[in-house]
Formats: structure tokens, C-alpha cells, sequence
């Protein structure tokens, strides 16, 4: 796990919701040089991106309106900074769910309109 899977603040993933994540990921391969993995999740087969050998992100099976990637900052408490972050005005987009093996995530949608994902990854399991 990176430093910034560990750190409260830190940018720590990215998503690229585009309804279309086979050419999205042959186009980011070619341009970035990333390598690509399929992850077995819940109900579904996730696209990790990797970057050399660290993972970055993913392109998530998903349809969409509008394609966009999604931010995600690593935080202490996820259901403690969504309270918060409603009290600042944001709205929630996408209450907090857990992902079993990833950890605790919601959407935000902050006072000035950006959409942002707080998350608090599950601890490493020894292997």
C-alpha cells in the first residue's frame, strides 16, 4: 500500500468513468505506456491501471452521462468527513458504501460544483 493509501489528505486514486473502459484503456496504454489488470470483484471484473508497478487507478464498468475521472483522497473517517463535509455545504452523490478487500468510499459534490471521493482503505492483510 502507497504512502498515499496511508495518508488523511493525500490524492490516492483515480477513475475514469466512461461507459467504454476497453477503449479507454487501449487508449491510455499506447499514450501513457500504463499497464492494465483485470480485478475480480463483487459482481463484477474491475480494470486496475498501474503505472510501472504502482496502481493509480482503474476503469470501473460502469455507464455514464458524461464521462469524467474521478478523484479519490484518502481520509481518517469516511462517514465522519462526509458529516463534515455536509456541514461545509457539499452534497453526497454516493453515500458511503464498504468494499470488501478495498475499503470505505463515498461522492462528493463540493459548494462549487467539483465531484470528489473520500475513501479510508481497509489495512493491508499479512500474506
Amino acid at each position: 500500500m502507497s504512502d498515499a493509501m496511508q495518508t488523511h489528505g493525500a490524492f490516492s486514486w483515480m477513475e475514469l468513468h466512461s461507459g467504454d473502459g476497453s477503449k479507454a484503456k487501449a487508449f491510455y496504454t499506447d499514450l501513457l505506456g500504463w499497464n492494465t489488470e483485470e480485478m475480480e470483484m463483487p459482481g463484477m471484473s474491475y480494470t486496475v491501471i498501474a503505472n510501472g508497478t504502482e496502481k493509480i487507478g482503474g476503469f470501473p464498468p460502469m455507464v455514464v452521462d458524461t464521462p469524467r475521472w474521478l478523484p479519490y483522497v484518502t481520509v481518517d473517517d469516511v462517514d465522519a468527513r462526509v458529516e463534515k463535509a455536509k456541514s461545509l455545504g457539499a452534497t453526497v452523490a454516493g453515500e458511503p458504501i464498504s468494499v470488501p478487500g478495498v475499503g470505505r468510499m463515498a461522492t462528493l459534490v463540493d459548494p462549487v460544483g467539483g465531484v470528489i471521493a473520500l475513501i479510508t482503505y481497509e489495512a493491508p492483510t499479512a500474506e
